[in-house]
């Protein structure tokens, strides 16, 4: 398997606030990466810091072998190539569902219109929501919002997506939608890197389990041993908490 993304000791710091603290770790072609771990571990920074929506203030974050925080690096280009999924959804809610789709790929990657509709009729179709093209985003419930959301970013062929807590905001009864589009993607052999609190999606669907703590990685392994055989004990405690 090809490596995606190398994180090689990577600290983030706000002012005096180390949030996150010598981070290594390796990201493969292929692989559904859960991250979970209490509120304040660093988890979201971390994923925010692997498209540079923050910055590290030391290490590197290797993608595809480019170091993504030389400032030499056309960020923008490697953006194109990591879809973000985020807790809040980020619609643009003076367009409706299809125009959505659509606008990154004509604005960024320069497709033409008639292409860019196909995509994204397309991937609404994937997620369940091309009965809503011509809608209204703000008519729209939380769980459809988190799908046009994923549609949008599989329009601009990732090589991976980033999910920031993608269930959080969403009424308990919607979230089960929302994940079975994100099974549906893992199940195609997309590369996700996943920061959630649903411990049965990381479970059952990722093929590696990160688990942050103080903004550090304490343990990262496969879901059954992570999850039946946890090594530390705040690994432990953490999961009484949440099984």
């Amino acid at each position: 398997m090809e490596k995606i993304i190398e994180i090689k000791n990577v600290y983030k710091n706000f002012d005096q606030l180390e949030v996150l603290k010598g981070i290594d770790l390796d990201i493969y072609s292929g692989e559904v990466v859960a991250i979970i771990g209490s509120s304040g571990s660093g988890k979201s920074t971390l994923l925010r810091c692997l498209n540079l929506l923050e910055e590290p203030t030391s290490g590197e974050i290797l993608f595809n072998g480019v170091n993504i925080n030389d400032p030499k690096v056309n960020i923008d280009k490697i953006r194109e190539e990591i879809g973000m999924v985020f807790q809040s959804f980020n619609l643009f809610e003076n367009m409706n569902v299809l125009e959505n789709c659509m606008i990154a790929q004509t604005k960024v990657l320069k497709r033409d219109k008639e292409e860019a509709k196909e995509k994204a009729l397309h991937f609404l179709e994937q997620v369940g929501m091309s009965d809503f093209i011509h809608s209204d985003t703000r008519s729209l419930s939380g769980g459809q919002k988190q799908r046009v959301a994923i549609a949008r970013a599989l329009c601009m062929d990732p090589k991976i997506m980033l999910f920031d807590e993608p269930t959080s905001a969403l009424d308990p009864e919607i979230v089960g939608e929302v994940l079975d589009v994100m099974k549906r993607l893992a199940a195609d052999g997309m590369t996700m890197v996943v920061v959630t609190h649903e411990m049965g999606f990381a479970e059952e669907v990722s093929t590696k389990v990160v688990f942050m703590d103080d903004g550090k990685i304490l343990e990262a392994s496969t879901p059954q041993e992570l999850f039946n055989n946890p090594k530390m004990p705040r690994t432990k405690e953490f999961l009484k908490r949440y099984l």
